[in-house]
């Protein structure tokens, strides 16, 4: 989907800048950030079921390894960069500052962490959901768990990041006008097909060219070009804050513009 490819935008610009070597994403689901970067990475989630029941075909870039945030399986300092992204809002807000400090101690580089922030993103969220039911549509777990809780904060973040925190940069993402409308148009079906062959096309990943119909692949020549105007949708008012930590132990530190 193109909301989710916005979503994973910064940090593949991250990723590209610095070339971290070992990366590590909490809360991935079945796909996490292989879905649109072809580069190896480790894969925490309690189930990798993307709110479904059913078994989930795993992303070919990730090692998964069942877990949960508050409890990560590594030694401290064992990640380059750790990606927490769209996880924390689902998180009771009692149980976010085990999860933050787990982060934070298995990572030795850069820690990238986004989530939904603000009134204007609950208020988004609450219209999202009376727009869902006004026309019978299903409504998405991740939608509900949206509404139990009350969103992260910068300073709740922040408070626990600061003090192992070379510097410490504050983002937005997902340009709040063009995600309310992204958000409803990959609600109906084809429009939710069209937007994930458009994340496919744009993302920087690895390409079969010779997997695919000609006009595919002339379709990815045309829009992979594309790829750097997303950084358009990156300015406030934003859906989600996006906060990288540098703790200057993972190599080159960068002023990228992510």
């Amino acid at each position: 989907m193109l909301s989710q490819l916005i979503r994973y935008a910064p940090i593949i610009s991250l990723i590209q800048a610095n070339r971290p070597h070992r990366i590590l994403e909490v809360g991935c689901g079945s796909q996490g950030l292989g879905r649109f970067l072809s580069r190896r990475f480790v894969g925490v989630d309690r189930g990798f079921s993307d709110y479904t029941a059913a078994p989930r075909h795993l992303n070919q870039w990730m090692c998964p390894v069942q877990a949960t945030g508050a409890q990560l399986p590594f030694k401290s300092r064992s990640f380059d960069l750790v990606v927490l992204i769209d996880v924390l809002e689902h998180v009771p807000p009692q149980a976010r500052l085990a999860v933050l400090a787990e982060c934070n101690r298995v990572a030795r580089g850069w820690i990238a962490i986004g989530f939904p922030c603000d009134a204007h993103a609950e208020d988004h969220d609450r219209d999202f959901h009376e727009w869902l039911g006004a026309r019978s549509l299903a409504v998405p777990g991740w939608l509900h768990e949206h509404l139990e809780h009350p969103f992260p904060t910068i300073e709740e973040v922040s408070r626990v990041l600061s003090a192992s925190a070379t510097r410490m940069h504050v983002l937005d993402n997902a340009w709040l006008p063009a995600h309310r409308v992204l958000m409803r148009w990959e609600a109906i079906e084809p429009s939710a097909r069209y937007s994930a062959a458009l994340s496919d096309l744009l993302a920087p990943t690895a390409w079969d060219w010779k997997g695919h119909r000609v006009v595919t692949n002339l379709l990815r020549f045309a829009l992979r070009p594309g790829w750097p105007l997303l950084r358009l949708l990156q300015h406030g008012p934003g859906y989600r804050k996006l906060i990288v930590v540098e703790k200057g132990g993972g190599g080159q530190r960068s002023d990228a513009a992510w």
